[in-house]
C-alpha cells in the first residue's frame, strides 16, 4: 500500500506569514527541547483550519541505532496507541451500517460465548457498552492475549472476584451501561466481533476496509508495514538517556506460523485494535479531514454522516458520581471524547488550552512514553493533531497547569491555536 499523502499540498495550503511561522516554530522547539523532567525525543504535529494544513512541525528524531540518527517527518509511522480506538470503530460503524451488527445487541451472540458481570446475570452487556466504556469490563493486569489463546479465556472461572487477573468491577453497585471506567479490553472484544461478522483477521479488515479506501498508509501488523523504514521507535527519557520501549528494529511481531494457525474470530486483542495502529501525521490529517467532512474523503464514501454523528453523540456524560477516568473527560460518544469546557472526572476543565471555547472531538494516546492527540471540529474545520514521543515515566510527568491534560500537551495546543 502505496499512497503520495501530498507534502506539496500541504505545503501549498500554508497559510500565515514567514514570520509568524517562525515564532510558532521557536516555540515549538522550546517544548521539544524542554520536554518534561528531560528533552523530548520528538514533535511531530499539525494545525488544520477550515478542513486544510495551515502549519505543521516535525522535530526530533523517530529513531537512533548504530546505523545512525532517523529524523521524524510527515511520513513517519507512530504506534498512535489509543487514537487507534477511533479507527477501529470506523470499521464496526461499517457493518453496523450494513445491517450485520446492532449497537444494542448482547455481546455474547457476536462473540459465541456468554458474557456477563457475574454481578449482574441478568443484564446484557451491549456493543455500545464496549465502545463508550460502560460494560464493567476492566482490563485487570493484561489485556492482550497470544495466537493459541482466546478472548473467552479472559473471563473464564481460573479469575476470581478481587483479584488483579479478574476482568469485571467487583461489587461497585454499578450494574452494565450506568458507569463509565475506561478500558482497553473491551476494544479487543470489539476486534474479535469485528473478525466473527467480517470471516476477516483484524489487521487485513480494517487494511482493506477502512486505510486503502481513505489512503492511508500505515496498518495494525506491524509485521506486514509496506514501509518499516518509516516505523518510529517509541522511547521513555530516563535518566540513563533514551531507552526503546516498542517498534525497535529488527520488528517484533507474531510470527507468520502463529498467524497461519490461527482461527479467525477468536481473539482479536492479537493487534491491539485499542492502540496498536502505526499511523503518519499524512494519515492523521486524512483521517480529520474524513470525520471533518461526515464520512466521505476525495470522493470516497466510507460511511453516512448521521453514522459519524452517532460516534460523536454523547453517549455518557459526567454527572459528578458515574465515572472516573485519569484522563480530560466529561463526556464520551463512541470512541470519542468531546471537549465541552465542563469539568472532567478529575474536577478539572477538559480544555485543552487557555481560553477554550469548546466544539472538539476525537481521541489522545497515551503508552510507551508517547503522548498523541486527534481533535477536530466539524463546524469549523479545525483539527490538532500531534505525536510527542519520548516522555520520562508517569510519575516524573508534570501535570497540566488548567486540565487533566500533560503540561506539555497544554504547551502544544497552545502553539497551534495560536
Amino acid at each position: 500500500m502505496k499512497y503520495a499523502i501530498g507534502s506539496a499540498l500541504l505545503l501549498t495550503l500554508m497559510a500565515g506569514s514567514a514570520q509568524a511561522q517562525s515564532s510558532t516554530d521557536k516555540a515549538m522547539d522550546t517544548v521539544l527541547e524542554h520536554g518534561e523532567t528531560r528533552p523530548l525525543a520528538a514533535i511531530a504535529a499539525v494545525r488544520l483550519h477550515n478542513g486544510h494544513p495551515v502549519y505543521q512541525y516535525y522535530g526530533g528524531f523517530a529513531r537512533r541505532d548504530a546505523t545512525g540518527t532517523v529524523p521524524v517527518s510527515h511520513d513517519t509511522f507512530f504506534r498512535i496507541a489509543s487514537i487507534s480506538k477511533v479507527v477501529t470503530t470506523i470499521g464496526l460503524m461499517q457493518l453496523v451500517e450494513q445491517g450485520k451488527i446492532n449497537l444494542d445487541h448482547d455481546v455474547s451472540d457476536y462473540l459465541g460465548f456468554r458474557l456477563r458481570n457475574p454481578d449482574y446475570p441478568s443484564s446484557p452487556i451491549t456493543v455500545r457498552m464496549l465502545l463508550n466504556h460502560t460494560s464493567t469490563i476492566r482490563d485487570g493486569d493484561m489485556y492482550v492475549l497470544p495466537p493459541g489463546k482466546t478472548v473467552s479465556q479472559f473471563f473464564d472461572e481460573s479469575h476470581k472476584p478481587g483479584t488483579s487477573d479478574y476482568h469485571f468491577s467487583y461489587h461497585d453497585d454499578h450494574k452494565p451501561g450506568e458507569y463509565f471506567t475506561y478500558c482497553n479490553l473491551c476494544y479487543g472484544l470489539v476486534g474479535t466481533i469485528i473478525e466473527r461478522v467480517s470471516g476477516e483477521r483484524f489487521d487485513h479488515y480494517q487494511t482493506h476496509n477502512v486505510l486503502e479506501p481513505l489512503k492511508i498508509d500505515g496498518g495494525y501488523n506491524v509485521k506486514e508495514l509496506e514501509h518499516p523504514e518509516r516505523l518510529a521507535t517509541l522511547y521513555q527519557h530516563q535518566p540513563a538517556g533514551y531507552e526503546a520501549e516498542v517498534d525497535t528494529v529488527p520488528l517484533k511481531g507474531w510470527n507468520t506460523d502463529a498467524l497461519s494457525a490461527y482461527k479467525i474470530g477468536t481473539n482479536g486483542t492479537l493487534f491491539s485494535p485499542q492502540g496498536g495502529l502505526r499511523i503518519s501525521l499524512d494519515g492523521l490529517t486524512r483521517l480529520a479531514r474524513f470525520m471533518i467532512q461526515r464520512g466521505t474523503l476525495d470522493g470516497t464514501r466510507l460511511l453516512k454522516a448521521e453514522t459519524i454523528q452517532a460516534m460523536e453523540t454523547p453517549t455518557w456524560t459526567f454527572n459528578g458520581t458515574n465515572g472516573a477516568c485519569p484522563y480530560p473527560l466529561s463526556a464520551y460518544g463512541m470512541s470519542l471524547f468531546l471537549l465541552t469546557g465542563a469539568k472532567d472526572t478529575n474536577g478539572r476543565p477538559d480544555s485543552p488550552y487557555r481560553d477554550y471555547k469548546g466544539g472538539l472531538r476525537g481521541h489522545l494516546g497515551d503508552a510507551y512514553g508517547l503522548h498523541s492527540g486527534f481533535w477536530y471540529n466539524p463546524k469549523n474545520g479545525d483539527a490538532y493533531l500531534f505525536a510527542a514521543d519520548g516522555f520520562p515515566d508517569y510519575d516524573q510527568e508534570h501535570h497540566g497547569q488548567y486540565s487533566s491534560f500533560s503540561k506539555i500537551e497544554e504547551d502544544i495546543f497552545t502553539k497551534l491555536s495560536l
